[in-house]
């Protein structure tokens, strides 16, 4: 079911009068009622907790998602922290926001695409089976840096996950303006990350920054005109391969050459939807 934002409040509910005894009646919801009703529902429980569900008709919602979507707030405190320690192994996202920047978008239109930025990340975490709500995620403005919790399989943050987001942009953009048009690139790292009473850090983040911002990396999805990039570092790639692949496209994926800062000519995986990209190296 869809999310509606922004949304009217729906008018009130038809009720009957109380009975003999003075109590209130149970009211008279038609069909078209429920529907309003559950809509409702949702569309304040989405606004309150931040939470997204896939933008699917709710019969094709697992039972999973529905739950992990209604989840009472106030168990949160139950649940163990997913990232416990000040220091773990694990795997780091960076994405950014294409044209964040650019004069056609206002402050208005800067806020609503960072807001469906979060939004479809939601969703698309959700689609590849991740656990986006134990992420920890740290707004750049124009982007986000999401640190998984450390049972999350790496490989699982490669092909699985960049396939059900491409397709979630795509949904997306297919009726959006230039303004509102919204395209990502992402990075995909891994390794020890620090953490301290102002956010992570440490070489892995910073390897997964400069991935990120890499000309060659920017001028290949520039060429490719594409919705999302994926670029992920050697070290992961290596580590897919020798586990076989697992459920990553490994031959989607092409050499790309990065130089920026301490980084010389190293080693990088470039993603594209179109799988069509040729090794690019950053001059």
């Amino acid at each position: 079911m869809p999310m509606l934002r922004d949304a009217a409040p729906p008018p009130p509910l038809p009720m009957r009068p109380p009975d003999d005894h003075g109590r209130p009646a149970e009211p008279c919801w038609s069909t078209a009622d429920t529907a309003v009703l559950a809509m409702s529902l949702f569309t304040t429980w989405a606004a309150r907790t931040g939470r997204v569900l896939r933008n699917v008709p709710i019969s094709e919602l697992t039972p999973a998602e529905l739950i992990e979507f209604w989840a009472d707030d106030q168990l949160e405190d139950e649940r163990p922290d997913p990232f416990p320690a000040s220091r773990a192994h694990t795997t780091v996202i960076a994405v950014d926001i294409v044209g964040f920047g650019r004069r056609c978008r206002d402050t208005a239109t800067q806020r609503r695409v960072r807001r469906e930025m979060y939004g479809r990340l939601g969703e698309a975490f959700a689609a590849a089976g991740l656990p986006w709500r134990c992420c920890r995620c740290e707004d750049r403005g124009d982007g986000a840096l999401i640190v998984a919790p450390a049972g999350v399989d790496p490989v699982h943050c490669l092909d699985r996950l960049a396939h059900r987001l491409a397709v979630i942009l795509r949904g997306h953009n297919r009726f959006a303006d230039d303004a509102a048009r919204l395209r990502l690139r992402m990075a995909v790292h891994h390794g020890y990350v620090e953490r301290d009473d102002y956010g992570v850090f440490s070489p892995a983040t910073m390897h997964l920054f400069r991935l990120l911002e890499a000309r060659s990396f920017k001028e290949a999805l520039r060429a490719a005109g594409a919705d999302l990039g994926v670029i992920t570092s050697d070290t992961l790639y290596t580590e897919a391969v020798l586990r076989g692949g697992g459920r990553a496209a490994l031959s989607a994926y092409r050499p790309l050459r990065v130089s920026c800062k301490e980084i010389r000519r190293a080693k990088a995986w470039l993603w594209l939807p179109s799988g069509l990209v040729t090794g690019m190296e950053d001059r």
